[in-house]
């Protein structure tokens, strides 16, 4: 569903205010700069705020769909508060008529980057730990109606899943790590140096494939930008491009 003019008119006006701020602005800031927020206006800021998270909220949509003509915006520590920059504007290609994603210039985003790696961790655990229960309800499942088939499925799956990593460093009480990292970990068992070699074997492997994939991501990037025509000025164009489009709502 299109969103109201409204919500299009936030996501630009706050997403051009933000790529006219060096170091990035509070909630507050926004909400009384780009939104028309005044304490002493008798407006209560859940309203203002409101439209603020669902301005912020179709830009990431938007993003994620490639619909051209909105902001990506994101908070970040600083201090003992929060600032928000805004990192994204998906825009047209004048040249090709191609909704493209185009970086912009937001300085220091490592403490944003930190804060994002850190709760994708949490819900990454949160996840795995739901997804083992359930591959563990599964093989039993499998196991009553004798389902081999689908018991030798499910057991596969949680190599390449993280489950049986999950498991085997919780029944030790090992922090989680994937299969082939925690083995060598495990107490002295039989057949424990065999899972080793295994192990080993698989960590070659992984070396072998990230060496390709750095080789071929080199190479891609290269045509990519060939091939899409995404000019060396795109961020200066993409802010232009918002502000006409903001004239024009």
């Amino acid at each position: 569903m299109t969103p109201s003019i409204e919500t299009q008119r936030d996501n630009l006006s706050i997403g051009l205010y933000l790529t006219h701020r060096r170091f990035g602005a509070t909630l507050d800031e926004i909400l009384q700069v780009a939104l028309g927020y005044s304490p002493n206006g008798g407006h209560h800021p859940g309203v203002y705020e409101g439209r603020f998270r669902n301005a912020q909220r179709v830009g990431r949509d938007a993003f994620r769909r490639r619909i051209p003509g909105y902001f990506t915006f994101n908070a970040m520590p600083f201090g003992d508060r929060f600032i928000y920059k805004a990192t994204w504007y998906v825009w047209k290609n004048p040249q090709s008529d191609q909704p493209q994603t185009v970086p912009l210039l937001a300085g220091d985003l490592a403490s944003m980057r930190r804060f994002r790696s850190r709760d994708l961790s949490t819900r990454e655990a949160t996840t795995r730990s739901v997804r083992t229960a359930d591959n563990i309800q599964e093989q039993r499942q499998a196991i009553q109606r004798q389902d081999w088939a689908a018991l030798q499925e499910i057991q596969s799956r949680m190599i390449e899943d993280g489950s049986l990593g999950e498991i085997l460093s919780g029944f030790y009480g090992l922090p989680y790590a994937d299969i082939q990292n925690v083995i060598p970990d495990l107490p002295n068992q039989p057949m424990r140096f065999s899972f080793q070699r295994d192990a080993q074997r698989i960590q070659d492997l992984n070396r072998r494939l990230i060496q390709a994939q750095v080789s071929l991501g080199q190479q891609l990037t290269s045509w990519v930008m060939l091939q899409t025509g995404v000019p060396s000025n795109a961020p200066q164009a993409a802010i232009q491009q918002a502000q006409q489009r903001l004239a024009n709502l």
